[in-house]
C-alpha cells in the first residue's frame, strides 16, 4: 500500500469541515429576517476554516511519518530480500497506480505523454514528453495529494541518468 488511508481521510474531513463552515455560515447569515449576518457567516466560516486546517494538517503529518516509515524499512530487512534497482533489475519494486497514472495525465492536459516510467526511487516517475522539437523529460513526485515535478536536481539527474542506462 503505497499512500496511508488514515491520512487520506483527515484530508477529506478537513476539506469537508471547511466546506461546512462556509455552508452552514450561508444558512445561519441569512436567517436573520433583516438581511445577512456578515459577523455570523465570518464566525462560521473561520471555525470551518480552522478546524479544517487542523485536519489537513494532521493528514499531512501522518503522510509524512508514513513516507519516513517506508524509507526505513530497507534498513531492518536482511540484504537478500530487497535488490536495489539497476541495470540487471530494470524494475523498480513499487508500481504506479492507475489513479497517480491518471493525474499525471491531467496535471499535463496540453502536452503529448509518449510514456510514464516509475523511477528507482519509490513516489518519483520519469515522464517523456513529445513536442515539435522532439523529444523531452520531466521528474514528477507521486507521493503527495497531487503530482508535482521535483525539484531536487540530484534526484532528477540520477532518475534520468538511470532511464538513460536502460536504454
Amino acid at each position: 500500500m503505497n499512500e496511508n488511508m488514515i491520512a487520506k481521510v483527515l484530508f477529506v474531513i478537513g476539506v469537508a469541515q471547511i466546506a461546512a463552515g462556509v455552508i452552514i455560515g450561508l444558512i445561519t447569515a441569512n436567517i436573520i429576517t433583516y438581511g445577512v449576518s456578515w459577523p455570523v457567516f465570518f464566525a462560521w466560516m473561520l471555525g470551518g476554516f480552522v478546524s479544517g486546517m487542523l485536519f489537513i494538517g494532521f493528514a499531512e503529518n501522518i503522510r509524512l511519518l508514513h513516507n519516513i516509515h517506508k524509507k526505513m524499512q530497507p534498513l531492518n530487512k536482511t540484504p537478500d530480500t530487497r535488490q536495489e534497482p539497476s541495470i540487471k533489475n530494470p524494475r523498480p519494486e513499487w508500481t504506479l497506480d492507475e489513479a497517480d497514472r491518471t493525474k499525471i495525465y491531467e496535471h499535463y492536459p496540453n502536452e503529448t505523454i509518449v510514456e510514464v516510467v516509475p523511477a528507482p526511487q519509490e513516489d518519483y516517475c520519469l515522464v517523456r514528453f513529445k513536442s515539435d522539437n522532439g523529444y523531452y523529460v520531466r521528474v514528477v513526485y507521486t507521493g503527495g495529494f497531487g503530482i508535482e515535478e521535483t525539484s531536487d536536481a540530484k534526484v532528477r539527474q540520477s532518475i534520468i541518468k538511470w532511464y538513460n542506462e536502460q536504454g
